[in-house]
């Protein structure tokens, strides 16, 4: 995915956006594109940092250089710059000249929580939340993805937010057509979030690590607690057993996005690991096809566009939202 296109919405700019998994960070910088903006990623001894795609001089990228002595490295011409963005050598020039103070590449703020890389190109409107369930080792947290989708952002979290295609688009998986009737919900909303009330579903095939063989009922809720990332729990109502899924974008373009996806589990941790990442990889693959054939391709916030139904209560919040923020990129 590529993008020469900045793209400006006052909103996401000043969001939190997944980048990378911090396991993609190693000892080479890395590009990465977020609302247009190229952003190398690197990283040295006090951690991961991001600077603007650019080096001042010439244009080059700083990501095709490298890291040398804690400072990321232009291989047009040498310049290295810190990780405050200063340049603070040019091999070209005698070692008592004064390097000039326009010489420096943007910083953009830049952490790493729940195993992910975040950047934003603007200023935070707000810290990340803390959730145990992404930080404690004891629900043995993952990161899955990132998955490449050719689609807005906003259609990407519209679609985690529906309960009723699980029967359909996951069916055998997440649920079955014989037991599409959804039970009656609530959807409630603050300044910073909609969320749901708990919701039943019989899900009538067992996930990975689960107790049952012949499905049980799950009780999901889920919320959108910034317009580009959400998350869900879904208890088994019998047992306990809890899976906790976030989900954020990476918006590329208006058109493009990068999905990263924490998960976690209060049980079965004695099943591998990598059987819940190949199970995410799945199922987000049934949602990917679906989500780049649908038309339009930006979210309607107009909510005479498309036909709602009370099964898209959580949507419907959801559009409302991100309209009364302000969000434009990936809506019409």
């Amino acid at each position: 995915m590529t993008t020469e296109t900045l793209l400006r919405d006052t909103v996401l700019e000043n969001e939190w956006h997944p980048v990378l998994a911090e396991r993609e960070v190693k000892d080479k910088p890395v590009s990465v594109i977020v609302l247009g903006e190229r952003v190398a990623i690197f990283r040295n001894s006090k951690g991961v940092h991001a600077l603007r795609d650019l080096c001042i001089h010439r244009g080059a990228m700083l990501s095709k250089g490298w890291v040398e002595n804690e400072k990321l490295v232009c291989p047009y011409h040498g310049w290295q710059y810190n990780d405050h963005g200063q340049c603070v050598c040019i091999p070209a020039q005698g070692k008592d000249d004064r390097i000039p103070a326009r010489a420096k590449a943007t910083k953009f703020p830049c952490q790493v929580k729940y195993g992910i890389v975040w950047v934003c190109i603007g200023e935070p409107k707000q810290e990340l939340p803390s959730f145990e369930e992404f930080e404690n080792p004891a629900y043995r947290p993952l990161v899955c993805g990132p998955y490449y989708v050719n689609a807005a952002g906003t259609r990407v979290i519209e679609n985690f937010t529906d309960f009723a295609h699980l029967m359909y688009v996951h069916g055998g998986l997440l649920g079955h057509p014989d037991y599409s009737e959804l039970p009656n919900f609530e959807v409630f909303k603050e300044d910073d979030r909609v969320y749901t009330g708990d919701v039943p579903i019989f899900q009538p095939v067992a996930h990975s690590g689960s107790d049952h063989r012949e499905g049980t009922t799950y009780v999901y809720v889920k919320e959108v607690f910034r317009p580009l990332t959400a998350r869900l729990s879904k208890r088994d109502a019998a047992t306990g057993q809890t899976l906790w899924i976030m989900l954020s974008v990476l918006p590329v373009s208006e058109k493009e996005c990068i999905v990263y996806m924490p998960v976690s589990r209060n049980y079965a941790h004695d099943v591998d690991d990598q059987q819940f990442i190949d199970f995410q990889d799945t199922v987000f693959d049934q949602d990917k096809w679906i989500i780049e054939t649908q038309k339009p391709e930006l979210l309607p916030l107009d909510l005479q566009t498309e036909l709602n139904h009370k099964a898209d209560l959580l949507s419907v919040a959801y559009r409302r939202w991100i309209n009364q923020l302000g969000v434009r990129i990936g809506t019409t």
